[in-house]
């Protein structure tokens, strides 16, 4: 997590029993790039010799300028970087929850969200091999309101 998030702690009621997980506002850094061999090599190689953590990460292309979205341990030193590289950036603020790994927690975000009215532009998350707890990042159309309908989940 990094040093700029906003934290707010919850309980998710789910089907299996309450646990708890962790929902942060944080800052999501975006490079907009073509999709070409050795993009992400080029700033996974100056975010390191700059000492900058990417402590979340997505990369999809879509037939030109595509976004590589980012979450990392000094954003404003890693815009300067990505705009000195040559790539136009963007700042979001993001929710990031800390989930269990288990059926139905993705499903009851969803839910929660739709029926707030809340549109979930994109979201990401993966989990390692027998872990128990899940990252999902979520891209919202209201960021204020997604806080709102996910708390006490």
């Amino acid at each position: 997590m990094t040093n700029n998030a906003a934290v707010i702690w919850c309980i998710i009621p789910c089907r299996k029993g309450a646990v708890t997980h962790h929902m942060a506002k944080t800052k999501q850094i975006t490079a907009w790039a073509e999709s070409t061999p050795g993009v992400i090599g080029r700033i996974g190689r100056a975010f390191a010799d700059a000492k900058i953590n990417i402590t979340a990460f997505t990369a999809y292309g879509t037939g030109g300028e595509s976004p590589i979205r980012m979450q990392v341990s000094s954003p404003v030193k890693a815009k300067k970087i990505l705009q000195d590289l040559g790539y136009r950036t963007t700042e979001e603020e993001v929710l990031r929850l800390t989930v269990s790994d288990k059926p139905g927690v993705l499903g009851e975000i969803g839910k929660r969200l739709g029926d707030a009215h809340v549109n979930a532009d994109y979201a990401y998350a993966t989990v390692a091999k027998g872990a128990k707890k899940v990252d999902v990042v979520i891209g919202v159309s209201d960021l204020v309101g997604a806080t709102k309908a996910l708390r006490g989940l």
